[in-house]
């Protein structure tokens, strides 16, 4: 199925008191556009807290002097990409394991990784870094 594709782009201070706003925001984002009923309802769920969990990882790890991060989400042809760029020094994807549940952090690339279908990371020439996420929509869910 082709689509004309939906586009939320945001610039956000880094902020961490922010983070459950952009959560509920592609949380809301995913619900008003796709429609499948409780199968809605966890994709939606599923895209709040990766994106928290990405966004948190770019604010904490990324933003130095009040800088900005960008978000853009973007659902098209039965999928869902969702990029988070900050001006941090990066990350690596590599030597993500299962987490401790006792440690109080280092659970959210996993949890991501658990959720989405793929998961990149790279620096732009200009030294950004580029978080990338996609997750494949089933085919019963209608983007309207």
């Amino acid at each position: 199925m082709h689509t004309k594709p939906s586009v939320m782009e945001l610039t956000v201070p880094g902020n961490i008191k922010l983070v459950s706003a952009l959560g509920e925001m592609a949380e809301l984002f995913v619900k008003n556009i796709i429609k499948n009923g409780s199968e809605t309802l966890d994709l939606a769920f599923k895209i709040n807290l990766v994106l928290t969990e990405a966004a948190s990882n770019a604010i904490f790890y990324g933003c130095k002097n009040n800088e900005q991060i960008k978000i853009k989400i973007e659902m098209n042809n039965n999928t869902i990409n969702i990029e988070v760029t900050d001006k941090g020094g990066g990350l690596e994807l590599s030597d993500i394991q299962k987490p401790d549940p006792f440690d109080e952090r280092g659970r959210g690339l996993y949890i991501i990784k658990q959720f989405m279908d793929s998961v990149d990371y790279h620096q732009n020439p200009d030294g950004e870094c580029v978080f990338t996420m996609k997750k494949n929509i089933t085919t019963n869910s209608q983007i309207i």
